[in-house]
């Protein structure tokens, strides 16, 4: 980007582009004194106000972000802290520099709650923005020297973040040419320190990219825990075939089951017809229990058989029905 140079040793830009954050109308006091200007015509832009001005020979773009709650981030409604956010993304390709704006008010001592909101509202952008943060603490008419080193003092961990770096703003600023000199000057010397065309806007893209790939990540680790996978599900028809073959085993175990049943019809039934051709012939002495034996185990074979005979036909027929229904559902 084109530079050229000032009298204080800066580099002053063709071009400068500046995001105003902080409350209420202590930002409009900024935008008019950056701008020299009391009557602004921004354009908004969603909750954001752009103004850009001609002067000097330079082009100067300030965009003003909507105010965020005095007391809290947590009680900044969420649609306000995305507009933040977007800010840096109106002045494209990015800001060069950010201005902190805390208003010192005469009737007010220093807020904690309130320099605590500040710091933590603008790390919406990233850690990164300190090195391109101006503290501006504007002040109200009638605030006292005293008043304003306290405000100095009470914003101790800002400073030493941005690096020391503030102005103070007296009330209609906009109407000494010295103050708005001083404030572009400042602001002119954190560009060269930054080497001038750093865009914060780039920076904050990879950071967001970073943040939303690390939280994705961990909804996924975190989801695997809370919601662990269905294991029928993902298997399909394993699961089905795994209930099918576990269904089978009883039918794989049916001809083994039927021989030995068979086996022990036969023998029960050719000892029982031996037992009682014994009893039956035992009245004609010895040989008689012998021809009854004999008689009465062969009888009782012929039974065995045929009674093996009539239950394997109906029993076979009761499996083949279930088996063959099973098959053709299938």
């Amino acid at each position: 980007m084109a530079a050229k140079p000032s009298q204080g040793g800066s580099s002053e830009q063709s071009e400068l582009r500046l995001v105003i954050l902080g409350n209420g109308v202590d930002k409009n006091k900024v935008v008019k004194s950056v701008l020299n200007c009391e009557n602004l015509t921004g354009v908004k832009v969603g909750q954001c106000l752009l103004h850009q001005r001609d002067q000097a020979g330079r082009r100067i773009s300030v965009v003003e972000a909507p105010g965020w709650d005095r007391s809290s981030k947590q009680q900044t409604p969420e649609n306000i802290k995305e507009e933040v956010e977007r800010s840096v993304s109106l002045c494209p390709p990015g800001p060069h520099a950010l201005l902190l704006v805390l208003p010192v008010k005469v009737s007010e001592e220093p807020s904690t709650h309130e320099i605590t909101a500040a710091e933590t509202h603008m790390e919406l952008l990233s850690e990164r923005v300190w090195k391109h943060t101006i503290l501006l603490f504007a002040c109200d008419e009638g605030v006292k020297d005293p008043q304003i080193k306290e405000h100095i003092r009470s914003t101790e961990k800002i400073l030493d973040k941005c690096g020391g770096r503030y102005y103070v703003l007296q009330t209609r600023a906009w109407e000494s040419p010295t103050q708005i000199h001083e404030l572009l000057k400042k602001i002119d010397d954190l560009v060269e320190e930054n080497r001038s065309d750093f865009s914060i806007q780039a920076e904050l893209i990879k950071y967001k990219t970073q943040e939303v790939s690390s939280e994705s990540d961990l909804r996924k680790r975190r989801g695997s825990i809370e919601d662990p996978p269905d294991l029928n599900k993902d298997k399909g028809d394993s699961g089905e075939k795994k209930e099918t073959t576990e269904a089978d085993k009883p039918l794989e175990d049916i001809p083994k089951i039927y021989m030995e049943f068979k086996h022990f019809v036969v023998i029960l039934m050719g000892v029982v017809g031996a037992l009682i051709g014994a009893v039956a012939g035992a009245e004609n002495g010895v040989s008689g229990s012998v021809t009854g034996l004999v008689f009465g185990t062969i009888v009782g074979l012929l039974l065995a058989s045929i009674t093996m005979y009539i239950y394997t036909h109906i029993y076979s027929l009761s499996l083949k029905k279930p088996t063959d229904s099973r098959v053709n559902s299938g």
